[in-house]
Order: C-alpha cells, then structure tokens, then sequence
C-alpha cells in the first residue's frame, strides 16, 4: 500500500511540475521579443546550405527552386548530398549550379543520417584545404524544407558575429488534416516554449535540424562528437553543445522562416513520432549524467534545464491523461473526503495545463479548430503511447527511422 501511495505521489508531482513548466514557458515565451537593430545591412559571411536529401520526393524540386532567391547576391554555396535518389534531381540540381554529390549509406551499420552528417564534415574539411570553400556558417535544410525568399534579409550583420548559432522558425505547408493541424501546433508550440521562452530566459533555446546557422567549427566539432547509439541527431546535438568548454550563444530569429511539410496521415505520423520519441527518451536516459555533470563542472543551468525538457511527457498524452486522473482523484474525494496524497495535485496539475493550452491557442488563433478536433486528439494520444514505448526499445538505437509525408 505504501509503496503504491509513493507511487501515485510520484506521478502527481511529475505531471503538477510538467504542467507548471509549460505554463511558466508559455507566459515567457509570450514576452518574447528578438534582438533587433537599425543598422540593417545586406552582407553576410560565408554560408554553405546543405540538403541531404535521402529519397527526395517531388516536392525537392520546390526546395531547390527556392534557393537561388534566398541566395542571390550572397556568398552562399549550396551542396546538395543525394541519397539513393534518382538521377533527375541531381540533374535538376546541377543545373542551378549547385553542388551535387550521389552518396548511399544504407550499407553502413548504424545511423544512416549521422553517417552523411560526418561525410559533410570531412567534405568541408577537403574544400577549405583546397581553398574554394571557408564557410563561417553552415545551415542544414531537409528535403522538404522551402526557405523564405527573404530568409537572410532578416539577419542584421552584427548577429553573425554576435552569436553562435541563429536559429528560424519552420511554418506549415497545409494544415487540411487534423494529424497536420496538431503537427503544426506541436511545432509552434515548440518555438514558443524551448526557443522563444528559453531565449527570454537566458537559457539555451533548441535547435532544430533544419533551418539552423551554426559555426562551422561548432557544427563539425559536435558532428563529430555524437553518440552513434543515439537515434536521430537533434537531440544528441544539443546533448553536444551543452557540453562545449566554451559557452555557445544562440538567438532565435522567427522572421526567418522556413516552411515545410506536415504529417498529414496517422500512417507517415507514427514512425515520424517513434524517432522523436526514441531521440528525446534516449538521451533523457543515457545523456543524463552528461549534461548533469555539465551543469555542475561548467556552472550553467542550461544542461540541467535541457535534461529536464528532455524528461517530459509527450504533450499529446499529457493534455489527454490530465483530465483523466483529475476526473479520479475527484472521484476519490467525492467517496471518501480525502484527497489521494493530501492535496489535489491531479486537479491542480490540470488546472494549470489548461491555463497554459488556453492561452496558447488563444494566441495562435485556433481555440475553435484545436475544440473541433479533440476525438482526434484522443486518436492521437492513444498512437503516441504506443509510439512512445517503442520509441526507447533496444532495436531502435543507432537508427534514423526515414519519414516521408503525404500533401
């Protein structure tokens, strides 16, 4: 009985603290405001845009249409790194006057992104011996991924020198479905909460794997440094950068859009979610002591905040579990005038989570839409407990699960 009591407890507490991160992130990430300055100017260092684009599907050729726009007039180089793709991309792509390689890594044991990854790596490393490539940045841009005409427009020049890593905002193609819908939610959500409010706060906000500036030095240094257990790459990259000796500094620029593809069918959703889920629980569980002793040996509490992050519950079952359980523990008060751990933390666990999606959605502009489509978030939810306790299963390290999306 006792240990059942600590266990309830334990749930209690967790999903109460989860439910007053979000809302104390949403109302920071609210006040966001990014850095701005009147010294607007059209330069800019040398970047290099890399599209690996494993399988790319037709909507490449958009990607690639769109960049010589965004690029025009900048010392921006653009590779193009195809994966067992077919010959008229890299046609269409050389034709632009990009640089476009063939490349197939499925051979390889292990993450098949992180093995292309490390490929650029020495790539750039061969161009700058050879003297016709030394960019200052590199951006990654997946294959569905459509940069905004004014992308660079955006960034003042002193924000090259200024910082690190200068990270966009990704926005929706089609929200016709309410697996689309919800995506696009959990992507806005994700710029509000681990972008714009961890900026606000002096934290270390996210990084996406696409649509991010780095250093190059800092890219190829983490590249290099990643867990080959590890699934996915985003995660374990910020695993790496909160690591450096050397404090990085990140903005968050969400006038710099890129707009991308949104999972429109369960079927695309679920693999999509286990490699997220995989790449989160992962290192939420290995990693732990790497960014805790981080937190402790470089005095910072980026990497204990991130392992935190890391450490929540996917948001789609937690919307849906929270009612639930406050619905039992009032249940419980209601047959037996106690509360299950002496206070309502169920109820107030869902009292604050509600505060927090109410204000979000109001914001967004989607409280009505988000109201229609909650059979459909139950949908959701009951996929993404499954997805998740795939997610962290043993045959899943060392992989990058491939996703393709249906417009």
């Amino acid at each position: 009985m006792i240990v059942l009591q600590l266990l309830f407890t334990g749930a209690a507490a967790y999903f109460t603290f989860y439910s007053l991160y979000w809302l104390v992130l949403t109302l920071v990430g609210l006040s966001h405001r990014p850095a701005t300055s009147k010294n607007s100017s059209s330069t800019s260092p040398e970047i290099l845009l890399v599209l690996p684009a494993y399988q790319p599907t037709q909507r490449f050729f958009d990607v690639l249409d769109a960049l010589p726009k965004a690029i025009q007039n900048r010392p921006i180089k653009v590779l193009v790194l195809l994966q067992d793709a077919d010959d008229r991309y890299y046609h269409y792509a050389t034709a632009k006057g990009f640089t476009a390689i063939q490349k197939s890594f499925t051979h390889l044991r292990g993450n098949s992104y992180q093995h292309a990854l490390r490929w650029i790596t020495h790539w750039i490393d061969q161009q700058r011996l050879r003297g016709t490539c030394h960019p200052e940045f590199v951006m990654l841009i997946d294959k569905d991924n459509v940069l905004a005409a004014d992308f660079f427009d955006h960034i003042e020049a002193y924000q090259y020198d200024q910082f690190d890593i200068l990270q966009g905002a990704r926005k929706s193609v089609s929200t016709s479905t309410t697996v689309a819908f919800f995506d696009h939610l959990s992507e806005r959500l994700n710029d509000l909460l681990y972008r714009a409010a961890k900026e606000k706060a002096h934290l270390f906000l996210e990084i996406s794997g696409s649509g991010a500036l780095i250093e190059t030095d800092l890219f190829i240094r983490c590249i290099r440094q990643l867990d080959t257990n590890a699934p996915g790459f985003d995660k374990n990259f910020m695993v790496q950068l909160l690591s450096q000796t050397r404090p990085v500094k990140a903005t968050f620029l969400p006038s710099c859009v890129v707009t991308e593809e949104k999972t429109e069918s369960i079927h695309h959703h679920n693999p999509q979610r286990i490699r997220w889920f995989g790449e989160q629980y992962y290192n939420a569980i290995h990693h732990a002591g790497t960014l805790l002793r981080a937190a402790v040996q470089l005095r910072r509490l980026a990497p204990l905040d991130y392992w935190i992050t890391l450490c929540r519950p996917p948001r789609s079952i937690q919307v849906v579990i929270a009612p639930l359980l406050c619905a039992a523990e009032c249940l419980f008060f209601w047959f037996t005038g106690m509360w299950p751990v002496g206070v309502p933390l169920f109820s107030i666990a869902w009292l604050l989570l509600l505060i927090a999606i109410l204000i979000f959605l109001f914001h967004e502009g989607a409280l009505v839409q988000a109201a229609l489509s909650v059979g459909s978030l139950l949908k959701l939810a009951y996929f993404n407990l499954f997805n998740a306790a795939k997610s962290v299963r043993a045959e899943n390290r060392g992989k990058f699960i491939h996703t393709t999306h249906q417009l």
